[in-house]
């Protein structure tokens, strides 16, 4: 898939996304039946048993996040191969151990 990076990326649109999906994301682990039967029973939830319980509308918006978040890692790649940006580091990504903005919420 190609874009462009600069025009496509929109940070704006990538938090709020970011922030709606870690609250459906929750609201799945504590409501859906199957879901929590999965975590009960300790078995292995991938990624996608979750998608399949979208809506429409979810999975519309859930396509645009992963196409926002695809470009935010090509974006922090560059950023720290060319050494700018907060550096990676494997616990914390690229975000770094503390949000400098703390009126921002935390990404995933």
């Amino acid at each position: 898939m190609e874009f462009d990076m600069e025009a496509d990326w929109d940070e704006a649109r990538y938090l709020e996304l970011n922030s709606y999906f870690r609250v459906r994301i929750q609201i799945l682990l504590d409501s859906d039946p199957n879901i929590k039967d999965l975590v009960q029973q300790g078995k292995s939830l991938d990624i996608s048993d979750l998608i399949d319980c979208f809506s429409d509308d979810d999975l519309e918006m859930w396509r645009e996040f992963i196409h926002l978040d695809r470009i935010k890692l090509h974006r922090d790649l560059r950023n720290h191969l060319e050494g700018r940006g907060t550096p990676y580091n494997p616990r914390d990504g690229f975000a770094g151990p503390h949000n400098e903005d703390e009126d921002r919420p935390p990404v995933w």
